[in-house]
C-alpha cells in the first residue's frame, strides 16, 4: 500500500454558488422579516408560529448586530483569513518577496471577522460625529476613518498588487472592490436614507438588508478569488504533511 499525503479539493466555483444560494435566502428572510415588523401578520397561529414571527423579525434582519446574519458574515470574513494565512505560509516557506503581504492580510481578515462580531467601528458614530458634525452620506461617520484606512491600504499594497498576474489582478480587484463598495458605499446609501428617514421604516429596512448583502456577495468573490489562487499555483491542494 502507498501512503498518500492527505489533502483536502476545494471547488470554488461550487463553493461560490453555495454562499450566493446563503445570502439570497438570508436577505430575503431579513427585508420578509422586517416587512412583517412594519406591516404585521394577518393571522398568528398559536405559539409556535409567534416564536417563527419573532425569529424572522428580529434573528435575520441583516442591519441588528448578535443574530444570523452576523455570524455568517464574520465566518465569511474568517474564512478568508484562512486562506490567506494557508497562502502566507506557503510563500514564507519559499521566502517568497511579498510574503509578509499575505500574512498581513490574513491578519487583516482576522481582525475585521472579530470587528463583525464585536462591532467596534459602530463605537467609532458618536465620537467621529462630534467632531465632524456628520450627516447625509456620512450619517454613519466610522466611514471617515474607515476611509482613511482604506487609502493606506491602498497603499501599502499597491507594489502587490501589481506584482500580481493579470487574471488575479481582476479578480481581486472586482472582489476587493464589491466588498469595499458594500461597506463603504452600500454605508453611505444607507447613511442618507437614515438621516432623511430615519431607520425604524421598512424603506431604510429594506436598503439596509441589501447593503449587507453586497458585502457578503463580496466576501464570497475574495473566497472565490483565494481558491482559484490556490488552485492555480498549488494545483494539489492544500496539502498537510502529517510528518
Amino acid at each position: 500500500m502507498t501512503n498518500q499525503t492527505p489533502s483536502i479539493k476545494l471547488y470554488s466555483k461550487r463553493i461560490l454558488l453555495f454562499l450566493f444560494a446563503v445570502i439570497i435566502a438570508l436577505v430575503s428572510f431579513s427585508i420578509w422579516g422586517q416587512h412583517m415588523r412594519f406591516f404585521g401578520v394577518a393571522d398568528i397561529r398559536g405559539a409556535w408560529h409567534e416564536f417563527l414571527i419573532d425569529q424572522m423579525i428580529n434573528n435575520f434582519y441583516l442591519d441588528y448586530e448578535g443574530n444570523v446574519p452576523t455570524y455568517i458574515n464574520a465566518l465569511l470574513l474568517f474564512i478568508p483569513s484562512l486562506l490567506l494565512a494557508g497562502i502566507g505560509a506557503w510563500k514564507s516557506s519559499i521566502r517568497d518577496k511579498f510574503r509578509f503581504h499575505w500574512n498581513g492580510l490574513a491578519l487583516i481578515f482576522f481582525l475585521l471577522s472579530i470587528d463583525e462580531t464585536a462591532s467596534f467601528h459602530e463605537e467609532l458614530i458618536k465620537p467621529m460625529r462630534a467632531v465632524f458634525g456628520s450627516e447625509g452620506i456620512f450619517y454613519f461617520a466610522w466611514i471617515i476613518p474607515g476611509m482613511i484606512a482604506i487609502a493606506l491600504f491602498g497603499l501599502t499594497y499597491l507594489m502587490y498588487f501589481l506584482h500580481l498576474e493579470n487574471k488575479f489582478k481582476l479578480l481581486f480587484f472586482l472582489s476587493l472592490g464589491v466588498y469595499l463598495g458594500g461597506v463603504i458605499g452600500g454605508e453611505m446609501v444607507s447613511g442618507y436614507f437614515a438621516a432623511n428617514l430615519g431607520i425604524k421604516n421598512y424603506t431604510y429596512a429594506v436598503v439596509a438588508s441589501l447593503e449587507e448583502s453586497v458585502e457578503m456577495i463580496g466576501c464570497s468573490l475574495i473566497i472565490y478569488s483565494l481558491l482559484e489562487y490556490i488552485k492555480h499555483y498549488l494545483p494539489e491542494g492544500l496539502t498537510f504533511n502529517p510528518s
